[in-house]
């Protein structure tokens, strides 16, 4: 059975929650949104307590080099501009660029689109079609002559199946695809130190496995054969790969780094210059600036908790391409938990 070193955290804590590359998931508006929001945020984190292994093996590290036109499109939707990510999407079908790129692409859009709030289309089955189209493209080829982008490519969009599975509350089928990526982790397993995205993915794991088996000890049959977790050694991972200068990784790993300082580990002070560094790089980012609203209101900064609604509100109103829908979303859930610690979201 896997062992878990010593936290200093309270996992009894009632307050504490989980916080996808896999951007992570935001809070969603009404009861129902926010019962989903609750287990996308739980299913993130299994997601990838189950994908990746630490391996003491150091080795030169391995750099993953995405296509520039790739990268814009990423950059567009981390200023927050999906109609300029769409456009952008739509022109690497027109260039050389490997498919699995274009699609994987493509799949991080559309769940973008998703949690933006905006439901003028089927995400759900648009995700799952693309998905599916790229793990067909592999099914035949065999594991061992598969590159360590490929490996990922695959743990990638099974975890991305079983994200989307989990959250439309399609539990049995989410867990059957969460499996299916156990047998690409075999590459991945002594790679840790040798591919950047083997590195965050073990980062998320060390941190993840060892919450999960003290907070939810029913998934302790998962990590029978696992090696033992190391809370402290997944920070060093995330923080390592914060620095890198794959942006990708980088945002990723900062946008985790964040969620697990005030959702976990309650050290507001540490959460907030990481949610001030996201949003003077992408200042029209409504997630970013929502989760630093979160984080000043769960450490009881009330004024600077409502300064930050006043903000969340200002870039709602100017960022480009969103329907009404999409600028009242985040605001909405915010001004609810105002009202919730009875502070009055009109001062």
């Amino acid at each position: 059975m896997s062992r878990t070193k010593s936290s200093s955290i309270d996992l009894t804590n009632p307050r504490l929650k989980s916080g996808g590359l896999l951007s992570g998931g935001h809070p969603s508006s009404a009861s129902q949104d926010r019962r989903k929001y609750a287990s996308l945020r739980f299913s993130v984190f299994f997601v990838f307590c189950l994908l990746s292994f630490v391996s003491p093996v150091q080795a030169q590290l391995q750099v993953s080099r995405e296509p520039k036109e790739v990268i814009e499109v990423f950059e567009a939707m981390y200023r927050y501009d999906l109609p300029e990510a769409e456009r952008k999407l739509k022109k690497l079908n027109a260039t050389n660029i490997d498919q699995n790129w274009i699609d994987l692409a493509h799949v991080n859009l559309l769940w973008w689109w998703l949690i933006s709030g905006d439901n003028s289309r089927d995400y759900d089955n648009q995700m799952t079609v693309v998905l599916n189209r790229v793990i067909n493209r592999f099914k035949n080829r065999p594991i061992d002559k598969m590159t360590n982008e490929e490996v990922f490519t695959m743990i990638h969009s099974y975890a991305y199946l079983t994200r989307v599975d989990i959250y439309q509350e399609r539990y049995f089928v989410g867990i059957v695809n969460l499996r299916h990526t156990l047998d690409f982790l075999e590459i991945a397993l002594n790679k840790v130190y040798q591919y950047d995205k083997f590195m965050m993915v073990s980062g998320l794991y060390n941190y993840f496995a060892a919450v999960t088996l003290i907070k939810y000890p029913v998934f302790t049959p998962f990590f029978t054969f696992a090696p033992a977790s190391d809370r402290n050694l997944g920070f060093q991972l995330l923080n390592r790969c914060s620095q890198m200068d794959n942006i990708l990784i980088k945002n990723e790993s900062l946008y985790y780094l964040m969620k697990i300082n005030y959702q976990l580990e309650e050290n507001f002070d540490r959460a907030l210059p990481i949610a001030d560094q996201l949003i003077r790089q992408y200042p029209n980012n409504l997630i970013y600036h929502f989760h630093r609203f979160m984080i000043l209101i769960e450490a009881n900064r009330r004024p600077q908790a409502l300064a930050q609604y006043t903000k969340l509100m200002e870039v709602s109103i100017k960022a480009p391409g969103l329907n009404s829908l999409q600028r009242n979303h985040l605001v909405d859930i915010a001004k609810k938990r105002l009202l919730k610690e009875k502070i009055n979201p009109a001062i």
